[in-house]
């Protein structure tokens, strides 16, 4: 089990949409305690022995073994600071913002009238991240082509290909924003990253849709990395698979409960029991893992994505999670 009082706070998440704030908070450790308590087991067993050969030494002058021994233990020592200081560094993850796509465009109204002038706004906003490792760069650039929502028939390969998807895409809101007077076409997409555990990185994208009415629709996916395996990570890889309706079982629990009158009572949720699903997009929270519904998924357009979370602490979670990722 981790210990999250140690934890550096090392990342806040602000998600707006309209008037709707929300802030998120998640606790990662610059890198693993257990890594950094056998490093620092074998330098303290190194340093200790050297001091002692060293007082040795000091009454056996002659013992020329004993001097090379002390030697060899020096270089065991800062072998192993090196090893503590690289393991710091590999673990640290670059990025940086990258536009793919920015525009914006305004339509001028053809029914406005006199000098009150209208006008339509096309927007598209795709921004990916950089890294300071390719492979990495180039999955992130993936999951974002995959939420577009790309045809299987279009074919995209690299990013410029996709940039030329999005051109394609602008101009075709353009076209669709004169023809039917659109009040407005805004497509937006951020990849943020925040933060590292381990070997898990995590990410997210947000995305915006808005074609006029009352509201836009808003979703936020969370993307998990395994730095080693050097793949996303996904709710099988997580729970045993033999788990399944246990986990369902789980989350539908902390749902139901969530539906209750003044005198706490059960009141009829906004999804069925039969409707009920578990979610694939998850997340590692302070409190343990957490599930991300979308928008009308678990309740309606006010209350937001809503999130289940089970907790590190309880044993009905422990007992259906792969041995990767017993804490």
């Amino acid at each position: 089990m981790p210990c999250w009082n140690n934890y550096k706070k090392i990342w806040r998440l602000h998600l707006k949409c309209g008037r709707n704030l929300t802030q998120k908070y998640v606790y990662f450790p610059i890198f693993s305690h257990r890594e950094i308590r056998n490093f620092m087991k074998k330098l303290f067993i190194a340093v200790l022995v050297a001091g002692v050969m060293g007082l040795t030494a000091c009454h056996d002058k002659d013992t020329q073994k004993q001097a090379e021994t002390i030697a060899q233990l020096n270089e065991q020592v800062a072998t192993l600071q090196k090893q503590v200081a690289d393991l710091a560094e590999n673990q640290m993850i670059r990025v940086e913002p990258e536009v793919l796509f920015q525009k914006t465009e305004k339509i001028p109204s053809s029914t406005s009238e006199g000098n009150d002038q209208e006008w339509h706004q096309v927007k598209f906003d795709i921004t990916t991240l950089k890294t300071s490792s390719d492979w990495l760069t180039e999955l992130l650039l993936n999951e974002v082509i995959k939420r577009f929502g790309v045809d299987n028939n279009i074919k995209i390969d690299n990013k410029q290909q996709f940039i030329e998807f999005l051109q394609h895409n602008m101009a075709d809101a353009l076209k669709e924003a004169k023809e039917y007077e659109m009040s407005a076409y805004e497509t937006q997409m951020l990849t943020e990253y925040l933060g590292q555990r381990e070997n898990i990185a995590t990410f997210t994208i947000f995305s915006h849709n808005y074609t006029g009415g009352a509201h836009g629709l808003y979703g936020t996916d969370f993307v998990l990395v395994d730095l080693k395996k050097k793949a996303v990570i996904k709710v099988e890889d997580i729970f045993v698979k033999s788990a399944q309706d246990k986990l369902k079982s789980l989350l539908w629990e902390r749902y139901r409960n969530q539906y209750r009158n003044e005198q706490g009572e059960l009141i009829e949720p906004f999804m069925s029991k039969d409707d009920f699903y578990v979610s694939e997009n998850v997340y590692f929270s302070r409190e343990g893992i957490t599930f991300v519904y979308p928008l009308y998924a678990l309740g309606s357009y006010a209350e937001g994505e809503k999130e289940l979370t089970l907790s590190f602490y309880e044993n009905d979670l422990k007992s259906i999670l792969t041995p990767e990722f017993q804490f």
